[in-house]
């Protein structure tokens, strides 16, 4: 079941706040979702751990329901990058959603995501980065 979570101070569509979505799974959707929040985006955290077992058109129906269309900005951010990819092309394909930001979990796939037009960002190399800046 997809959900959608967000409450009337942090819904993309407030007033003067930098808009985007997340669709996520788990806690690496909320901890994406809460990150972004702390830095001063509205954020709305949409569900997808389903979308790669739900037919196309519900997946899509589901992302209307969330209000993902016309978002300035999409983040999806999931532990497969199958997954990942799955529901960037969808919101690419059906939304009008100028930047797509995918996590890529594996540093070989990013030429797939840049290739299909999507920003990607390397779990790999950030975890590398921001451990290497701890120690």
């Amino acid at each position: 079941m997809t959900q959608h979570h967000s409450s009337a101070d942090d819904r993309p569509d407030s007033p003067g706040k930098r808009a985007c979505y997340v669709l996520g799974d788990g806690h690496l959707g909320t901890a994406v979702a809460r990150h972004l929040r702390s830095d001063g985006h509205a954020v709305s955290l949409v569900d997808v751990s389903d979308w790669d077992r739900t037919p196309g058109l519900r997946a899509v129906e589901t992302a209307q329901e969330a209000g993902v269309a016309g978002a300035p900005t999409a983040v999806v951010a999931t532990r497969s990058d199958r997954r990942n990819l799955l529901v960037a092309q969808l919101v690419s394909a059906h939304y009008d959603v100028p930047r797509v930001v995918v996590l890529a979990n594996a540093p070989d796939r990013l030429d797939a995501f840049t290739g299909a037009g999507h920003d990607p960002v390397c779990a790999t190399a950030a975890l590398s980065d921001a451990l290497a800046e701890n120690v």
